[in-house]
C-alpha cells in the first residue's frame, strides 16, 4: 500500500509519500513548502486570504504528486494555526472540496500534535534511543510542543507562542532589538517554566525546520539536504554560538546564508532562540537533530488510524 500524509502547518506544508511492505514503511517522496498560513494570525486570530491560497496551492500540487505516484491511501492534518483560527472552517472548506472521495482530514488537537511528534522520534531506528527517556522538541509557527517518555509519550506540553508569534508580537525588527531579544527571553521563560519542574530527559530531540536548518548552518553546508542533517548533534556551545550569529543578521542576511531554506529567514533566528530556551528549561546542554516530525507519526501510525 501507497499513503500519503500532508502536514498542514503554520509555516510550511509537507507531503511525505510511504509504501508498507513486508519490513514496514519505505519513504518515497519527503517533500516541504514554505506557505506561511500563520501570517498575521498573531494579531487577527484569522486565516489571512493569501495566506490560504498559498497552502492550497501547494495541496493541489501535492495531491497531484499522489495521484502520480498511485497513493492508494492520503490523510491530511492540520496543527496549532487552524485549531485556533476564528475562521478555520475558510481553510478547512476549502482543503476538503479539493481532497479526493478517499482521504480523510485530521484537525490535530494538542494531544494528538505531541503524540505523533514523539512517534517520529521515538520509532526511528535510526536514533537508536533504546529504554532512553527522550523529550521530543516541536518548534512550529504558531506553538511549541514538548513531548516526554520511554517508547510512549508520558507527558506533553504545547505552548502556544511559536517562531511567528514570537517575531510579530516580541522581535518584528530587522534586525532584532536588543530590548526585543530581552523581552523574548523573558517571555519564553516564564512559559517553559514548567518545564523545569521534570527529570532531566536522557535525550532531547528537535523536530522540525529549525533544527533542520541550523544543522545545515553547524555542518557548513553548502545546499540544503535534510537527509545529511537527520540525527546530528549539537554539543552545548553549538546552539548559543549559532544564535548568537543569528541575531546580530537581517532577514536579507540570513538569506544569503549558504546550506538554509530562504524562505525561513525570517524566524530562523527565532526558532535558534526558543530552542536555546527550551534546552534551558529542560537543563540539557546537548541536542539531537531529527528532519522527520508529526507526519512520519501519522504514517507509521496509519494502521491504527
Amino acid at each position: 500500500m501507497r499513503a500519503g500524509v500532508l502536514d498542514i502547518g503554520s509555516y510550511s506544508t509537507l507531503l511525505l509519500i510511504g509504501e508498507r511492505g513486508e519490513a514496514g514503511w519505505r519513504t518515497l517522496l519527503d517533500t516541504a513548502r514554505i506557505t506561511r498560513l500563520g501570517e498575521g494570525f498573531s494579531i487577527t486570530k484569522t486565516l489571512q486570504p493569501q495566506a490560504i491560497e498559498r497552502t492550497m496551492q501547494a495541496v493541489e500540487e501535492y495531491l497531484a504528486l499522489c495521484r502520480a505516484m498511485s497513493v492508494e491511501k492520503v490523510i491530511a492534518v492540520a496543527t496549532a494555526v487552524v485549531r485556533e483560527a476564528r475562521n478555520s472552517q475558510m481553510l478547512t472548506t476549502a482543503l476538503r472540496q479539493r481532497l479526493p472521495a478517499h482521504a480523510q482530514f485530521i484537525l490535530l488537537s494538542e494531544a494528538d500534535e505531541a503524540r505523533y511528534s514523539f512517534l517520529s522520534v521515538a520509532r526511528d531506528t535510526q536514533l537508536a534511543l533504546g529504554d532512553e527517556r527522550v523529550a521530543v522538541v516541536d518548534i512550529g509557527g504558531g506553538s511549541v510542543e514538548v513531548a516526554l517518555g520511554r517508547h510512549e509519550v508520558e507527558q506533553s506540553f504545547s505552548f502556544p507562542l511559536g517562531a511567528v508569534r514570537v517575531r510579530e508580537t516580541l522581535m518584528p525588527s530587522d534586525p532584532p532589538e536588543p530590548r526585543e531579544v530581552l523581552a523574548a527571553v523573558r517571555a519564553l521563560d516564564e512559559m517553559f517554566e514548567p518545564l523545569r519542574a521534570l527529570p532531566q530527559p536522557d535525550r532531547v530531540v528537535a523536530i522540525g525546520g529549525t533544527g533542520v536548518n541550523l544543522a545545515m548552518l553547524a555542518l557548513q553546508s553548502s545546499q540544503f539536504d535534510p537527509v545529511q542533517a537527520h540525527g546530528v548533534w549539537f554539543g552545548d556551545e553549538t546552539p548559543a554560538a549559532l544564535l548568537e550569529r543569528l541575531l546580530r543578521l537581517s532577514d536579507a542576511e540570513r538569506r544569503t546564508l549558504p546550506g538554509i531554506e530562504s524562505g525561513r529567514a525570517p524566524l530562523l533566528h527565532i526558532g535558534a532562540l526558543i530552542l536555546e530556551r527550551v534546552l534551558f528549561a529542560l537543563r540539557h546542554e546537548t541536542v539531537q537533530i531529527s528532519a522527520r516530525g508529526v507526519r512520519y507519526g501519522v504514517l507509521w501510525s496509519l494502521c491504527a488510524i
